[in-house]
């Protein structure tokens, strides 16, 4: 009942998954079917070939009736199949699948959370991976479930008796090799664990070498990381016996199997009731079918794989296995705007936010009631200690994080109107750690957007002295995530990614933490000229008094509101923070005089 079940279930996800390549599944399906039909042929033809060998003339046509289905069979199965069908299958799933989970990651608030990082990139690589090859490999097991049965079909009308002994054989043969294949996957995995803990071990080894020395334990430590390498290599041996028993008794089946027909035809060949062509039909037959039931006995492997594949995948996507209704995008902006872009410009823009709550599942910690209201062109600053609830409140506002309740309006309409949302190119975001693809600074600047607007944000992003002292300048290869680039020179080139899309609203979550003095001076007298609306966390002195708006965050609730001067008259909040960061009088005079 529970594998009907499965069996169900995963049948209806594969259907769902199959939308786009029906036609082309289908014609893979036919086509192998059609191919063993050829091959059910050709054991006839070699059937008849024996029984009319020597007859006048009735050879030749059977060679060339043998040669032309072979021929057909290959060009069809090479030709066709192979290099056109199952690519066509396999990796059409697979992009359509990466399309879905990728438009829901970008289109739905709080997608990713359903899984952690590591399953989610295990997700869109290696179950997508999984599910595609299953779509483009299932067809070839329905055609071997076709030839099974009519070929057995076939055998029986000769004889019962033999076909049900060499038929006992293959189950048999079938039995030992599902439990050779599931003691190789318990091995597999032990090997698998072990090799995890020799590795851990190394890595610890090397990362305290200074301890291990001063402890004069490198005796010990070798002699446990040689304990883990014996329980490794014990494993590892096991492993390789279960996969070399697998791999003999597959390869000897064909084999036992012919010596057995042999020994059961010996007398029945005397007495004329088994034929040289009925020998010539069960040798040829039994060699496709221990190489079709070899496959067949990987289905249920496959099904257990592909099931739990889908699972995941489904559970991305939000239980469904479609992809998410598109939205449409606004057109990016040239250098001078069209007629509709200055229009709107020069319209006031206004984003306000209305009783917006969070809270982190299973705890309280988020924010609560948070009332905001940014015009054009001014500047609000979030501040408040760690844990405060900031980075929670722009994601909430962003609709990153799905709120319990309240809402957030741009220009007096909902957010969720992508018609009317600020979203790009109207909004830009960088978040708190901003993160680099494995390419050129250039190319991690723009995404894919031509030049116009390159050179002026790597200028407002204070980036210009750096590209002019790297010998490749906009060309340097950052490495993976940004590994090359210094921590302040990440944040820059994070902030310049989001101004080259020339947003209206600029959302920037603690950017200029790791800059120093002058260059944040600069960064924000080039952002803060009034063309855009900005959203910003910060606790740094400078950028709080050139706030229009000050939102002071205690435990997720606002404390207070209003310009820098008013909320240090009313806010114990805002004193404390003050205290804490605001730099001696004397060194202030300094920073602003400089």
């Amino acid at each position: 009942m529970g594998g009907e079940k499965l069996g169900r279930s995963v049948f209806g996800r594969l259907v769902a998954v199959l939308r786009g390549s029906t036609r082309a599944y289908w014609a893979l399906t036919g086509l192998w079917m059609l191919l063993r039909v050829g091959t059910l042929s050709v054991g006839l033809l070699f059937q008849w070939f024996f029984d009319e060998l020597g007859a006048e003339g009735g050879v030749w046509a059977i060679i060339a009736l043998v040669a032309a289905v072979e021929a057909a069979r290959l060009f069809l199965q090479f030709g066709v199949m192979i290099n056109r069908l199952e690519p066509r299958v396999q990796y059409g799933t697979t992009t359509r699948l990466r399309s879905a989970l990728l438009g829901t990651a970008l289109s739905e608030p709080g997608a990713t959370s359903r899984t952690v990082p590591g399953e989610s990139l295990r997700t869109v690589g290696e179950d997508v991976e999984e599910t595609g090859f299953f779509v483009a490999w299932a067809p070839t097991n329905l055609a071997h479930w076709l030839f099974v049965a009519v070929a057995i079909t076939v055998m029986m009308r000769i004889d019962v008796t033999v076909t049900a002994a060499l038929l006992s054989l293959l189950f048999l043969l079938a039995l030992v090799t599902a439990v050779a294949h599931s003691r190789f996957l318990r091995h597999r995995r032990e090997t698998r664990a072990a090799s995890g803990r020799v590795a851990g071990a190394l890595r610890e080894m090397f990362g305290a070498v200074g301890a291990v020395r001063a402890a004069t334990a490198e005796t010990r430590v070798s002699a446990h990381v040689a304990r883990l390498n014996a329980a490794r290599a014990r494993a590892a041996v096991r492993e390789e016996l279960y996969a070399v028993v697998q791999r003999t008794v597959i390869g000897n089946a064909a084999p036992i199997g012919i010596g057995l027909l042999l020994l059961l035809i010996a007398g029945r060949m005397g007495e004329g009731t088994f034929g040289v062509g009925d020998l010539a039909l069960f040798a040829f037959y039994l060699l496709v079918l221990t190489e079709a039931l070899g496959s067949m006995g990987m289905l249920s492997v496959r099904l257990q794989r592909v099931s739990v594949a889908l699972g995941r995948i489904a559970g991305f996507l939000g239980g469904r296995l479609r992809p998410p209704p598109s939205h449409p995008v606004p057109a990016p902006r040239g250098r001078g705007g069209s007629e509709p872009d200055r229009k709107a410009t020069a319209s006031p823009r206004r984003l306000s936010v209305h009783g917006l709550t969070y809270h982190h599942p299973g705890t309280h910690r988020g924010v609560e009631d948070v009332d905001l209201l940014m015009e054009s062109g001014t500047v609000t600053v979030i501040t408040g200690r760690v844990g405060s609830g900031k980075t929670t409140l722009l994601r909430a506002v962003l609709g990153l994080l799905p709120p319990e309740r309240g809402e957030v309006l741009w220009n007096g309409r909902p957010i969720s109107d992508p018609a009317s949302s600020p979203t790009a190119p109207r909004l830009g975001y960088t978040p708190q750690v901003p993160r680099l693809f494995s390419g050129t600074l250039r190319e991690n600047i723009l995404l894919g957007r031509d030049d116009a607007t390159f050179d002026e944000a790597v200028r407002l992003a204070v980036l210009e002295p750096d590209l002019a002292a790297m010998p490749d300048g906009p060309d340097t290869v950052v490495g993976p995530r940004g590994l090359r680039l210094s921590g302040g020179q990440i944040q820059r080139v994070a902030i310049a990614r989001m101004l080259a899309g020339r947003p209206e609203l600029l959302v920037m979550d603690d950017v200029s933490s790791a800059l120093d003095t002058s260059t944040e001076r600069s960064l924000w007298d080039g952002l803060l000229n009034g063309t855009a609306t900005v959203l910003a966390v910060s606790h740094r002195p400078a950028l709080l008094r050139a706030a229009d708006r000050v939102v002071v965050l205690d435990a997720g609730r606002v404390e207070a509101l209003g310009t820098y001067e008013e909320v240090m008259a009313v806010s114990a909040e805002m004193a404390r923070l003050h205290a804490a960061t605001d730099p001696p009088s004397g060194a202030r005079m300094v920073e602003e005089s400089g």
